[in-house]
């Protein structure tokens, strides 16, 4: 029996609801029946608040997008507030321009962040685009940052439809981080290069939910930048056909 992960949704995908309304939209999505959310920002609430609601709808925090800037200027506040919030993970999401052509410079940074980041009982992980993935095997700014760390010291988050997009093999990029990656996140791309629900595209899922719990995978996270219909309506599309594949696997 394939061991069934817990799903949750990156709440970019909902960002003009949230912004929106912020609980009606985190209800909606506990409605679908996730096991939880990833933050990509708390909107002003305080986190208190947020930590309220979600007891109530019964969502776990997966992990938490956090800028590197913020994690930079005011590390001490974002720490106690995502430790509020039961946040595992401390996930830096994107790296500016200027950032991107000495990925052995970001090390050093990202290694003090982490320290603190541990102390506070949360893990720092790293979450790619396809920039990262630019260059010769073996050489990429994603080789530089694991090869550079341990997985103690950073771990990972890959999002396969921006590997798929940077035309790498996607089961493979997992498996070169087996044990350092406890989330993925879910996105699937369509042949015209255009993002769609989880499943109806080229990634290729069926294969990647089924490795994912020996690669030490501890949530699957579905996520859309953009989406071709009413963004619940695509969070719920890619929860119900990733509930499938567990019910056909099993």
């Amino acid at each position: 029996m394939m061991p069934e992960l817990p799903i949750a949704a990156q709440l970019y995908t909902v960002r003009d609801q949230m912004a929106h309304d912020f609980e009606g939209t985190l209800r909606a999505v506990a409605g679908l029946g996730y096991d939880g959310v990833e933050f990509a920002g708390l909107y002003n609430r305080p986190a208190e608040v947020v930590r309220a609601l979600l007891d109530e709808l019964g969502l776990r925090v997966s992990s938490a997008h956090v800028p590197l800037n913020l994690l930079e200027q005011e590390l001490d506040e974002t720490l106690a507030t995502y430790r509020t919030l039961g946040c595992p993970i401390i996930v830096v999401p994107w790296l500016e321009v200027s950032r991107r052509n000495d990925y052995a410079a970001l090390v050093p940074l990202l290694l003090s962040i982490a320290e603190r980041v541990h102390a506070a009982g949360m893990r720092l992980a790293y979450h790619n685009h396809d920039f990262e993935l630019a260059g010769p095997t073996g050489a990429t700014g994603l080789d530089t940052l694991k090869n550079a760390t341990t997985a103690e010291q950073l771990q990972f988050e890959l999002d396969c439809g921006w590997v798929y997009k940077a035309g790498q093999p996607v089961v493979e990029m997992i498996e070169s981080l087996a044990g350092r990656l406890p989330l993925l996140h879910i996105k699937d791309v369509d042949g015209q290069g255009n993002w769609i629900e989880a499943g109806r595209g080229k990634v290729g899922y069926e294969q990647v939910v089924a490795l994912a719990p020996a690669a030490g995978v501890e949530w699957l996270i579905t996520e859309l930048d953009v989406c071709p219909r009413p963004p619940l309506e695509s969070l719920d599309l890619s929860l119900q056909w990733l509930r499938a594949q567990h019910s056909i696997k099993n």
